[in-house]
C-alpha cells in the first residue's frame, strides 16, 4: 500500500486570500491566491479536489450537466458537479446557493432571461465549519467572503458566469447564453450534513454518481479499506477542546501536514490521526 504527496497547483484569483500561499511556491502565481488544486482537469481515475480561500465574493455562476457539456463543447466533454465542506467560516459567513424558496422558479427564469441581477433571488445560506453542501449541475451559486472551503468536483472546469459584482475583465467573461441553457431555475440549496469535529469515527458524508467522500475524525488508529484513485486531505481543527495545534497524521505510512493532500493506492491502509485532526477521502463512487 502506497501514498504520495500531491504538489498542489496554486491559482491566482481576484477573490482569493493569503491562507494557501504556504502550500507551494510558483514564480507564475501572484497573490491573491484563491485555489490550490490537487488533481487535474480531465482525469479518468479520480475527482478533482481543491482548497478555496475566499476573501471576496465569487461570481454568481452555474455548471452544466454532462449532456449539455457534450452538446456545447464536443463529444467527451463532461459537466461539473461539485460539493463543499466548510473548513473555516468567519462570524456571520454565508454563501448563495440555489433559488430562494420565497422566489418562484418562473421569476428566477424571467430575471435570467432579462439580464437583470439574479443575486437577490438566491438563497442566503449561513454556514459554519463542518457544513457539507451539494452543488448539482444547474444550481446557481456564489461563495462569499470569510470562507475556507474543501471542494470536490468532477475533473472539469466548465463554469458559466452569470454576473460578477461589477468586476470587468477580459479574463473573467460572462456566459449568459450558456448559463441560460444550464440553469435549473427550480433548484434550491442542498445542505447534506455537518461534520462534528468533536466526535471520533468515520462516516460517508457525500455520495452521488460523480464522487464519494468519507471523513475520518481523530483520534483514530485503525486500518481502512480505500477505493481506487482516492485523494486524501488532512484537516486540522486546533480550536477543538484538547486538540493538538497543527496536528499531523499518517496515511499508509506517509506523514501529512494540515491542508496537504496525497494520492493513496487501492487497498488496506493504516490510518493514524490525533484528536484535532481529520481526513477527507474523495474517490469515484
Amino acid at each position: 500500500m502506497s501514498a504520495n504527496i500531491i504538489s498542489p497547483r496554486l491559482v491566482s484569483r481576484v477573490w482569493g486570500g493569503e491562507r494557501l500561499a504556504a502550500l507551494g511556491k510558483s514564480a507564475d502565481v501572484t497573490p491573491p491566491i484563491g485555489e490550490a488544486w490537487f488533481g487535474e482537469i480531465g482525469s479518468k481515475n479520480q475527482p478533482l479536489v481543491k482548497l478555496l480561500d475566499v476573501a471576496d465574493r465569487l461570481s454568481v455562476q452555474v455548471h452544466p450537466t454532462d449532456a449539455l457539456a457534450a452538446e456545447l463543447h464536443g463529444t467527451g466533454s463532461i459537466g461539473k458537479r461539485e460539493a463543499w465542506v466548510i473548513l473555516d467560516a468567519a462570524p456571520g459567513a454565508h454563501l448563495l446557493l440555489g433559488r430562494d424558496p420565497a422566489v418562484s422558479a418562473d421569476q428566477l427564469q424571467h430575471t435570467l432571461e432579462s439580464g437583470s441581477d439574479v443575486a437577490p433571488l438566491l438563497a442566503e445560506i449561513p454556514v459554519a465549519a463542518g457544513d457539507v453542501l451539494d452543488v448539482p449541475p444547474g444550481t446557481l451559486h456564489a461563495l462569499m467572503p470569510g470562507l475556507l472551503v474543501w471542494e470536490v468536483q468532477q475533473p472539469s472546469d466548465r463554469t458559466y458566469r452569470v454576473s460578477d459584482w461589477g468586476r470587468s475583465s477580459s479574463e473573467r467573461p460572462l456566459h449568459q447564453a450558456e448559463a441560460l441553457r444550464a440553469v435549473n431555475a427550480a433548484a434550491t440549496a442542498q445542505r447534506l450534513t455537518s461534520v462534528d469535529w468533536e466526535i471520533p469515527g468515520t462516516r460517508t458524508i457525500i455520495t452521488n454518481d460523480a464522487f464519494a467522500v468519507t471523513v475520518v475524525v481523530g483520534p483514530w488508529s485503525e486500518p481502512m479499506q480505500l477505493p481506487h484513485g482516492a485523494i486524501v486531505t488532512l484537516i486540522s481543527s486546533p480550536s477543538m477542546s484538547g486538540a493538538v495545534s497543527g496536528a499531523t497524521g499518517r496515511v499508509a505510512g506517509l506523514a501529512l501536514k494540515p491542508l496537504q493532500s496525497a494520492h493513496v493506492a487501492e487497498g488496506s491502509a493504516a490510518i493514524e490521526i490525533p484528536r484535532g485532526a481529520a481526513l477527507l477521502f474523495a474517490a469515484h463512487p
